[in-house]
């Protein structure tokens, strides 16, 4: 008897030796706590933080769906160290003086029998003679809607911008001086007579259409009938101004904020009715480079005259100003 007792003690040591301690419990961590700590390759982790960046505004369904799984949040990985990366360039505003050149025929120049349309017609020649020596000198001609943006630094500016505008919306820009801007990609503004297209000589309105939605040409206003808008009522001025916007904004979808005053006629009250159509930025034929401080109504231009010659033109642009 005392033997069996005996070796019932010794099996109840042994058994005791042998067993885990049960103070210690061992917790088994989840799967998604896992792969929180797993590190990744760092090209792992800058996709992952560029998306996370992306989700901020456009979460995905599988994210929306994760998020609300037992109402835990998604486990977040661990942001990657910063590294120095280029900032982007942040647009300023642009204060150096640009030219804003003025044209209106680009045809062959008339006889001498007609000085005034031989001062205003540049031959088609002489044009793609400029604009090859504006694209060899590195200008960069924009819009009047361009130029305001850059004025107003919510556009960067170019290097050397000028201004190619042209008045009147005669037909000979679409046959002669727009495919000629279009091969250079250059930028331009027509300033049109809304009462004049579709007669002859003019531009057509699906021309108008045809140079807006080509994203080279911007339209601008030019009146109705090309009146000296000094000398109107101030019931004919309005509707002049008006009129014109309501047409140009009917006809290509959007309004215009571009105007040239005809024959270059303004006073206080024209530029305050300008305004109060709708235009932003306006143009004269006040000779002289456009500055940062000049008022954005009363703009000065550069004529480009019929018999300039190319030495006389770049003159234009180099001269001190």
């Amino acid at each position: 008897m005392r033997r069996i007792t005996h070796l019932l003690v010794l099996l109840f040591s042994a058994a005791v030796l042998v067993s885990p301690a049960a103070s210690a419990p061992v917790r088994i961590a989840r799967p998604e706590r896992l792969a929180v700590n797993a590190p990744r390759p760092l090209n792992q982790r800058r996709a992952a933080s560029a998306f996370r960046s992306h989700r901020i505004t456009h979460p995905t369904r599988n994210q929306a769906a994760t998020t609300s799984l037992r109402g835990r949040p998604t486990p977040v990985p661990p942001t990657p160290e910063s590294r120095a990366t280029t900032p982007t360039p942040v647009p300023h505003p642009f204060t150096d003086p640009v030219p804003i050149l003025m044209y209106h025929y680009i045809r062959p120049l008339p006889g001498p029998e007609d000085p005034i349309g031989r001062g205003l017609s540049v031959d088609p020649e002489s044009f793609r003679a400029q604009l090859h020596w504006l694209a060899t000198h590195g200008y960069t001609p924009i819009t009047l809607s361009e130029l305001a943006a850059i004025r107003q630094g919510t556009l960067p500016a170019p290097a050397k911008p000028v201004v190619l505008t042209f008045d009147d919306g005669y037909r000979d820009f679409y046959e002669n001086a727009w495919p000629l801007l279009r091969s250079y990609g250059f930028h331009a503004t027509v300033f049109v007579i809304t009462g004049f297209l579709d007669t002859p000589r003019y531009l057509t309105w699906d021309m108008v259409r045809e140079l807006d939605r080509s994203g080279l040409v911007e339209i601008g206003g030019h009146t109705v009938h090309h009146v000296d808008l000094t000398q109107a009522s101030d019931k004919d001025l309005v509707q002049e101004l008006t009129d014109c916007q309501r047409a140009l904004s009917e006809a290509l979808g959007h309004s215009v904020v571009s105007f040239a005053y005809p024959a270059g006629k303004f006073d206080s009250r024209v530029e305050a009715a300008t305004a109060q159509a709708g235009y932003r930025i306006a143009v004269t034929t006040q000779p002289g480079w456009s500055g940062a401080a000049d008022d954005w109504l009363a703009l000065p231009r550069l004529r480009v005259r019929g018999e300039m010659s190319l030495a006389e033109f770049t003159a234009l642009l180099t001269a001190t100003r």
